[in-house]
């Protein structure tokens, strides 16, 4: 359910942000303006993005290796054919999370 709501979720920000793109003209700039521009995210919120796909990341990994495992199990032993189906669910959902994660760590890693 969890993994659900935040599929929603970024998906709502994605379209609320389609808007955005829609620019007016270009505008010319002064030098002092021009001195105090700085390009790409502050360096907090660079190292908030990495850690959030890096969680995103490590925990669809470790669900992938546990549905493996599973299904080797399966192979060998029919009765565990249903805790095979349980963790390739769970790792579809770990996908959808990893999914929302990235989402969020490119949101994050483009704000200033």
């Amino acid at each position: 359910m969890r993994s659900n709501v935040v599929g929603l979720v970024a998906a709502a920000a994605l379209l609320a942000s389609a808007g955005i793109a829609h620019a007016k003209s270009p505008v010319k700039l002064t030098d002092g303006q021009l001195d105090n521009i700085t390009a790409g995210a502050s360096p907090a919120s660079a190292t908030l993005a990495a850690n959030i796909a890096t969680t995103g990341a490590l925990n669809y990994a470790g669900a992938v290796n546990t549905a493996v495992a599973a299904n080797l199990a399966a192979t060998a032993s029919p009765s565990a054919v249903g805790t095979a189906a349980a963790a390739d669910l769970g790792a579809a959902a770990a996908y959808n999370n990893l999914v929302a994660a990235s989402t969020s760590a490119a949101i994050i890693a483009g704000t200033p």
